[in-house]
């Protein structure tokens, strides 16, 4: 699949790499000219050496491309990820609206993706919102948006990336299985478990990695847990989880973890 990462910090290119390595054609966007170059030429801006070994590689290849021309590549894209979203305080949790600024770049380009998925760290109900904002624009219910915590823990790596304990994916109705399915074939094919969940909890789980991770349940096969009913710039800031945001959604962190563990 052709797929653009709008964000090009640490767990931006990460997931890139990620992506290339399942077979994908990745693109991703910098806002900074100069960090789009420098990464273009296979410099990171961390010591990383399997990180760079596979970004090089690829690079290469024509796999993966960093760019800051949004328009020129968009337009190819099947699916986009958000790996970052702009705040102004870079210590807080972005608020709901954060999101819908990261992605407003989107709406002035008539792109051939499908599927917008949110792999940047954001409050519980954010991808609601973005869900609702894209079906009153142009797009009107074409594009999904699925929430995907793509690292737990303290580890945002590669090896975590490519090797993890689960893969958690939150999104509404039955349209956007299939296409990631096809996005997520490898993690498939090499029977890691999948866990299908709404946004909040996807969400809520990204926001508590560090907390959720050690006590969530291993998964053998996939589940499924999806509701019926559906509702209907710039990147590089540097987040961090607040105490105020922990001890206010701790009953929402405890609610999407009996969800989960009330899969069948």
């Amino acid at each position: 699949m052709h797929i653009t990462i709008l964000g090009a910090s640490y767990e931006g290119v990460t997931i890139s790499v990620g992506l290339a390595i399942f077979g994908h054609t990745v693109t991703t966007i910098d806002v900074d000219p100069a960090r789009a170059r420098r990464l273009q030429r296979g410099i990171l801006d961390v010591c990383d050496e399997e990180l760079s070994s596979h970004m090089k590689s690829f690079l290469r290849e024509g796999q993966l491309k960093f760019t800051s021309e949004l328009e020129k590549y968009l337009s190819k894209a099947e699916v986009v990820v958000i790996s970052e979203v702009p705040n102004s305080d870079s210590d807080a949790m972005p608020d709901k609206r954060a999101l819908l600024r990261a992605a407003e770049c989107l709406t002035g380009i008539m792109g051939s993706f499908s599927m917008i998925i949110v792999s940047a760290r954001v409050p519980s109900g954010s991808c609601h919102i973005l869900q609702d904002w894209l079906n009153k624009t142009i797009y009107s219910d074409m594009v999904n948006v699925v929430a995907f915590p793509a690292f737990f823990g303290k580890d945002k790596n590669l090896r975590s990336f490519l090797h993890p304990d689960r893969i958690i994916l939150g999104y509404e109705g039955d349209q956007p299985r299939r296409t990631l399915d096809e996005l997520f074939a490898d993690p498939l094919a090499n029977e890691t478990p999948f866990c299908h969940v709404s946004w909040e909890a996807a969400e809520t789980m990204k926001a508590e990695a560090y907390v959720l991770s050690p006590g969530m349940p291993d998964y053998s096969k996939v589940v499924h847990n999806l509701s019926p009913s559906k509702t209907p710039t710039s990147w590089g800031a540097r987040m961090s989880l607040r105490r105020d945001f922990l001890s206010t959604d701790r009953e929402k962190m405890r609610k999407a973890l009996r969800k989960i563990q009330n899969v069948s």
